[in-house]
Order: structure tokens, then sequence, then C-alpha cells
């Protein structure tokens, strides 16, 4: 028998629940240590609960990864709708791109010490770590693509590989990102709106 939509929501709604407690329990306790009773505890939920969602805890830690780099990749898009720079001199452009970002996706502690975690499990080749791998790849191909467009738009081109490009920015940004978290700082802002848009124009030249 087929589910009613009030089920299917109700399933839904527990599920991002679920997802939501794992994705606090993993990044205080880390994957190895949490376990499916700290994260039905945080949830509310039952094993039962948990167990009508997920298969294990390994395939509810692929669920919340796969879901943390749609966030992710949905903040970077809307940050880069041509309406956020429109009219701007492209130095302006892609500060005004970044600071969109940053108001879309600020400094998120959790999230940085979820993406170690997943890190370290494609680093291990422990289960998931390939997934892992194979998705962060993807975020990649996916964020150059986005600097290209944006780069078009702007009449530009990289002189360098973009997928270059993108490692050196998202390696600066990662960077800053951990030093503020762990100096428990803001970030810095003139690195990221007027230096890395800087660096990036550096790498780039007239697309004609």
């Amino acid at each position: 028998m087929s589910e009613t939509p009030g089920t299917t929501r109700r399933r839904s709604a527990t599920r991002e629940r679920l997802l939501d407690a794992a994705r606090d329990v993993l990044a205080r306790e880390g994957i190895h240590g949490a376990s499916v009773e700290h994260i039905c505890e945080h949830a509310g939920f039952t094993r039962g609960a948990f167990y009508s969602n997920f298969a294990s805890k390994d395939e509810l830690v692929q669920a919340l990864f796969e879901r943390e780099f749609a966030d992710l990749m949905s903040g970077i898009e809307e940050a880069v709708d041509p309406q956020t720079y429109a009219g701007l001199a492209p130095g302006e452009s892609l500060g005004r791109i970044m600071d969109r970002f940053l108001e879309l996706r600020p400094p998120d502690r959790d999230f940085f010490l979820l993406h170690a975690e997943f890190q370290l499990r494609g680093l291990r080749g422990d289960i998931g770590g390939e997934e892992f791998n194979a998705l962060w790849r993807m975020v990649g191909v996916r964020i150059s693509a986005v600097v290209e467009r944006v780069l078009s738009d702007l009449g530009l081109r990289t002189s360098i590989p973009v997928r270059q490009l993108v490692t050196i920015l998202l390696g600066t940004y990662d960077a800053e990102l951990r030093e503020a978290l762990v100096e428990d700082r803001p970030l810095d802002a003139d690195l990221l709106r007027v230096t890395l848009p800087a660096l990036l124009l550096a790498a780039t030249e007239p697309a004609d």
C-alpha cells in the first residue's frame, strides 16, 4: 500500500529532524563517537523511528553530507545570481558576491567540524569515504562552472586552469575560517571581500 500525502510529510519531517539532530551530535562527538542512541535522544525519537528512515548510522551520515553540500551549493548559486552584481565593475562584483555568500552562509562551526569529519572518513577509506570523495570532487566541478559563468558575465576568463584557481580560493577560505573559529573571532572581512576577489582577478584575462 502506498503512503498517503500526510504520512509522506510526517516521514519527511522525521527524517529531517533526525538529520538535524545528527548534525549537532556528529559535530560535537565525531562520526565514530556518535551513537544512534545519542542521535535519537537528541531528536526526541525512538530507535524504531530511526531505523524506519535509515538502515544504519552510515546511511544517515551519507544523507547528512549530501544535504550539507546541497545547502552549500544552493547558497553559492543564490550568491552569484546576476542581480547580485548587475552594473558593477569586476572587482566590486566579486566583492558583492562574497558579501552575499557570507550573508547566506555565515561562519558555521558545526559545518566546519562536519566537513573535517567527512574529510577524515575519505582519507582513511572508511565506510562512505569513497562517496564523500566523489561528492567533494563534484562540488569542485560545480564551483568551477560557477566561477567560469560569473567571469564570462564580466567579460573575463581564467588565465590558469579554473580547477586550480578554485582549489586556491577554497584553501584560502578554509584556512581563514579555521583560524577564525579556533581564535573565536570574526572572519577577516578584508581577506574575503578584497583579497580573494583580487586574487581571482589576478588570474584572469579579457575573454575576447
